[in-house]
């Protein structure tokens, strides 16, 4: 367990929109912590998105020292945090792939925040799978990182229905939401020096790729509930819609936003 007597050594790391709110969140808590440096992704977000905003440009801009490698494994890196005694380290869907040295360094704890529950749903941009596989609820599972991917220790789990009406991209943009209030009450815990809850994952699951179900074409010969239901899955403007083959035609599907019944 990490010590408590002093304040912690974070390091963040953070990317997409979840990234760039928790980072605000962190910067209120500022004076509670030694944040030594903020990462962002592997290749940065773009200033003004709403879904994958600049993390360094805010990190930046909120006083916080960036600190920018192309790769985490290199022995300097995890050297590094080992000399700044690094405890603690908040990944907030940062891509950047963690080194098992990094991971088993002494006293060593890592953070990781994650849409869907473990381990039914590990990988990645699960939220269109959750929606694909016709689920009624998710959740955002706040968990520790080990050696393998989406298996450490459960933390919290904090749970959202999925709306008929959901496309990817709403049903990703509400798990922001509900994941920066999970980052804000893991600093609470910090805050309060108490021990983090802590329980093994139970059961088996599936790992999704980030990968496009079906190339994002629309099957005509599909059941109408499964066409709808992959329209939606699919849809996660600008970067992803689904489309249809009519003879020698490609038309793109654009899922029109309704208000639940």
């Amino acid at each position: 367990m990490t010590n408590t007597s002093h304040k912690r050594n974070l390091v963040y790391m953070g990317g997409r929109a979840l990234g760039y709110r928790c980072l605000e969140v962190l910067a209120r808590y500022r004076s509670h912590f030694n944040v030594h440096f903020a990462m962002g992704l592997r290749q940065d977000g773009t200033v003004g998105s709403d879904w994958n905003p600049s993390v360094l440009a805010e990190a930046r801009r909120l006083g916080f020292e960036v600190f920018d490698v192309p790769s985490l494994k290199v022995p300097e890196v995890v050297a590094l945090f080992q000399e700044k005694q690094i405890d603690t380290i908040l990944n907030v869907f940062c891509d950047r792939i963690i080194p098992k040295a990094m991971v088993n360094l002494p006293g060593m704890e890592i953070i990781n925040f994650h849409y869907g529950h473990l381990p039914q749903y590990q990988g990645r941009f699960v939220v269109t799978h959750i929606i694909l596989n016709g689920e009624e609820k998710t959740c955002v599972t706040t968990h520790y990182i080990d050696e393998g991917v989406d298996t450490g220790d459960i933390i919290f789990e904090d749970w959202l229905p999925v709306l008929s009406t959901d496309t990817a991209r709403s049903l990703y943009m509400r798990c922001v939401d509900v994941g920066t209030q999970a980052f804000e009450r893991t600093l609470e815990y910090f805050v309060r020096q108490e021990p983090l809850p802590r329980r093994p994952q139970k059961g088996s699951g599936a790992y999704y790729k980030f990968e496009e179900p079906n190339g994002l074409r629309v099957q005509l010969d599909w059941e109408q509930e499964k066409i709808e239901r992959f329209i939606r899955a699919t849809t996660f403007e600008p970067i992803s819609k689904p489309w249809v083959q009519i003879g020698d035609r490609r038309f793109d599907i654009v899922a029109q936003p309704t208000n639940p019944a």
